[in-house]
Parts: C-alpha cells; sequence; structure tokens
C-alpha cells in the first residue's frame, strides 16, 4: 500500500488522538457503570445507628447509650429540648486492591485513597406518640475522595454531595422504623464540579437494637429504589430497588470499640436485564481520646455476584481514620 507522504506526520498525531479517546470512553463507561457502588455503604450505617440508638455519634464509651432494654429512646439533647446539632470531620487514609471496582480489565489496579467528610446533623426534635417517639433528622454532608499512587486513577477524584431526611420512630424493647429520602450528587473536581451522577433515595428500614452487659448490637432490614441519572450513557439506566440487611455489634473494653458489621444486598435493576447481590464485610477497631476525637484502623471487604457478564468484583480496603465531632 502506498501512502502519500505529505500525511505520514500526521499518523502519529492521528492515533494518538484516537487512543485518548478510546481511552477516555473506557475510563467513562468505568465511572458509568459502577456509579452503583456507593462508597462506604458501612459508614452511613454506623453513623445512623449511633444517632438512631441515642448516644453521641462518636462516642468515648456506650454510657449514653440504652440504660435499661432499650426501650423508648430519643435522640440526643432530646431529654432536655428535643432539638440538636452535630458537625463532624472524618479523615481516613487506606489502601484499595481494585478501587475501580470492576472484575478484569488494566483498571484493576491497586492504588491508596484520601478520603475527607464534612457532616453535619440536625435533630429537629422528639415528640411523644403516646406508645412510640418520632424524631426527624437531616443530614447534610460533602466528601472528597482523592486517589493516589497509581496515574491511572488520576481522573477517578470525585466529590458527594448529599442531603438526607428521615423520621425515626422508636417503640419499646428496641424496636424502630425510618422512613427516609436521600439525595446524592457526584461532582467532578476537575471540571468546575461538574455533575456526573446524582440519585433520589425514598427508602424504609426496620431495625432492632440488643444490649447484653456494655455490647452492644442491631439488626436492619431496608427498602430502596434509586432513581438515578448519569452524564454517561442512559440517563436512568442506574434505577435499581434494592433491600438490604444488615446486622453489626459494638464492643467496647476501656477506651477501645470493637465494631464488626455485615451487610447482604441485593439489588434489581429496573431498565436493565440484571440481578446483582452484594455483601459488605467491615471489622472498626477505634481509641477514642475524648467524646470528640478518635483514632481508627479498619478493614472493609466487598463482593459483587450479577447475572450480567464482567460485573462481579472483589475489593478489600484497609487504612487508618481520625474524626472530630461536636455536638450542640
Amino acid at each position: 500500500m502506498i501512502v502519500n507522504q505529505k500525511f505520514c506526520p500526521l499518523l502519529p498525531i492521528l492515533f494518538f488522538s484516537i487512543n485518548i479517546l478510546f481511552s477516555n470512553q473506557s475510563l467513562a463507561q468505568a465511572n458509568s457503570r459502577q456509579a452503583d457502588i456507593r462508597p462506604n455503604p458501612l459508614d452511613e450505617i454506623r453513623y445512623r445507628q449511633s444517632i438512631q440508638q441515642g448516644r453521641p455519634a462518636r462516642p468515648l464509651s456506650n454510657s449514653n447509650f440504652g440504660k435499661s432494654d432499650l426501650g423508648i429512646q430519643r435522640p440526643v439533647e432530646a431529654k432536655k429540648t428535643g432539638f440538636g446539632y452535630h458537625l463532624g470531620f472524618d479523615t481516613k487514609l487506606y489502601f484499595s486492591n481494585n478501587p475501580a471496582s470492576i472484575d478484569t480489565g488494566e483498571l484493576k489496579e491497586p492504588c491508596g485513597l484520601w478520603e475527607n467528610s464534612l457532616r453535619n446533623t440536625f435533630l429537629l426534635g422528639a415528640f411523644d406518640l403516646g406508645g412510640a417517639t418520632f424524631s426527624p433528622i437531616a443530614n447534610l454532608s460533602y466528601t472528597k475522595f482523592t486517589h493516589f499512587g497509581d496515574e491511572l486513577f488520576d481522573n477517578f477524584d470525585f466529590d458527594t454531595l448529599g442531603l438526607n431526611f428521615a423520621g425515626i420512630f422508636q417503640f419499646g424493647q428496641g424496636w424502630s422504623i425510618r422512613p427516609g429520602l436521600g439525595l446524592t450528587f457526584d461532582l467532578n473536581p476537575r471540571e468546575g464540579l461538574e455533575r456526573q451522577y446524582h440519585q433520589i433515595s425514598p427508602s424504609l428500614s426496620f431495625s432492632k437494637g440488643f444490649k447484653m452487659g456494655s455490647v452492644q448490637s442491631f439488626i436492619d432490614w431496608s427498602l430502596t429504589y434509586n432513581f438515578t441519572d448519569s452524564a454517561y450513557g442512559v440517563h436512568d439506566e442506574l434505577n435499581r430497588f434494592e433491600t438490604a440487611f444488615t446486622f453489626g455489634t459494638n464492643i467496647p473494653f476501656n477506651n477501645f470499640e470493637f465494631s464488626p458489621f455485615l451487610r447482604f444486598a441485593y439489588n434489581g435493576y429496573s431498565n436493565q436485564d440484571r440481578d446483582d447481590f452484594m455483601s459488605n464485610l467491615g471489622l472498626d477497631l477505634k481509641y477514642s481520646f475524648s467524646n470528640w476525637f478518635y483514632l481508627k484502623f479498619f478493614a472493609n471487604l466487598s463482593m459483587r455476584h450479577s447475572n450480567m457478564d464482567n460485573m462481579d468484583f472483589n475489593r478489600f480496603d484497609s487504612g487508618l481514620g481520625a474524626a472530630f465531632n461536636a455536638k450542640f
């Protein structure tokens, strides 16, 4: 084949442009198809339970939690005015063996992550309903996820803005019902915080707390539907129903607290012939210096099994974290 020589200098540029195009498309596809994997679901459950069970978000001990049989309880401050405000900052530095949460491919490489989260929680009162109490809660959070250690993930950084409203109905013997509405926005910090993905999630959960000596445990069953919109592909492709079962326990000893958590979830997608089964195992070891500051070591194992090809994955994260909290 004879190639016109005046076009030869353009060939490397053309090939380089095509390679960049396909690389960006692959990255976009990876980001798009993994947007349904919400980071740190166990962290959200831990925080929710700490508020729901009527104790400081990051306690020094369990002395503020359920003095008797985990009967009718109220959020923190409810005993005085029924209102309260929590301000918290969390930072975590950890290693992930599969940060892209994929089955195979060039992006299945390990890297480090630095996660910083600012959370505002408003306790909007506690209302006596006779055999139960009702406690509305609003939460506003902002989290930054920064990847490091491998240039493959330079474009994976993202910010998440979360807004959640919930009403907690608490009954005797540790039972509670929690209807809620969550709004989540994933933003691109490299593109002026351009919105990449968002979801609106009405939910309903049922929980029961247990107490055995100083050990506190709970079980939780939740039903959620996620209405989604993505900047990549079909905007509502990730619409899905999720039901999840979670078990957690907190075992204090002196200023330490050991907290294992286990979560199983099923996701059924409305606009795809797809069913996913997720499992998460988390372990925390905390050391509290005071009611407002602690350090922790943590490890999380996440797995997904799907009936759709190339959607399975295993992921292990572990590292160190610190938190500063205040309540008013």
